[in-house]
């Protein structure tokens, strides 16, 4: 996984958004991802980076598995949700006992700034920086997928390759495109949620315990009064 831990701020090559006074919390803890400090969505990179503390991290951005708003969880404000694709480093070498519970965790970030009101302009910051760099090969391998779905692609077949033999896609006529694809092997409704292991589903359970639903904010629900015009 492509985090770097930083002991000094390294060069930036276009950055889209600053977020000063912003804290980050990771999950699992980490000590190289606590504290106050200024986020950087830079073109090629995440950067966090703490003046203060001499310390931060970058994350290349087929990393972030996903990204969101939340509305806040565990005592936690407002802030921008990442779900990484492996656990995240520690600069501590006690930790390093730990490595081979690393294949069973994802990591979560997230970055709380002072000001709740720069989400909106953080979050598309990051959408427009990760767009210009896809995974090329592709976060997700096949025991990823089979600890969350079911489907015929769960006992290494697919599209009929019995003896799940992958030598047909060296050719890239074996490739499917979107068009090709069985729809029915996606899950689009909630009646088709029951096809989730029970990994999957309890994946999807925090992910919605975390996330604001678009539809909250198109509605213009004010219920806390926050938007409320000063008189």
């Amino acid at each position: 996984m492509p985090v770097t831990l930083l002991s000094q701020l390294p060069t930036l090559s276009h950055t889209r958004f600053t977020a000063d006074r912003t804290r980050v919390a990771s999950d699992p803890p980490s000590d190289s991802a606590n504290g106050l400090g200024t986020l950087y969505v830079d073109e090629q990179r995440l950067v966090f980076f703490s003046t203060e503390a001499s310390r931060g991290f970058s994350i290349d951005y087929p990393t972030v598995v996903i990204h969101a708003v939340s509305r806040g969880t565990d005592g936690v404000g407002a802030h921008l949700y990442c779900q990484l694709d492996g656990p995240f480093p520690s600069s501590n070498k006690s930790d390093s006992n730990d490595e081979e519970d690393d294949d069973e965790q994802f990591g979560e970030l997230r970055f709380i700034p002072e000001d709740e009101k720069l989400l909106d302009d953080m979050f598309k910051a990051m959408s427009d920086c990760a767009a210009l760099n896809p995974d090329d090969e592709g976060s997700g391998s096949e025991s990823d997928l089979d600890d969350i779905c079911v489907g015929d692609y769960q006992d290494g077949t697919a599209n009929g390759d019995e003896e799940g033999n992958d030598d047909e896609y060296d050719d890239e006529s074996a490739v499917q495109t979107i068009e090709e694809l069985d729809s029915s092997e996606f899950i689009t409704t909630a009646d088709d949620l029951d096809r989730l292991t029970a990994k999957g589903k309890e994946i999807l359970a925090h992910l919605e315990s975390v996330i604001i639903e678009p539809t909250e904010q198109a509605n213009g629900s004010n219920e806390d009064g926050r938007y409320d015009d000063a008189e």
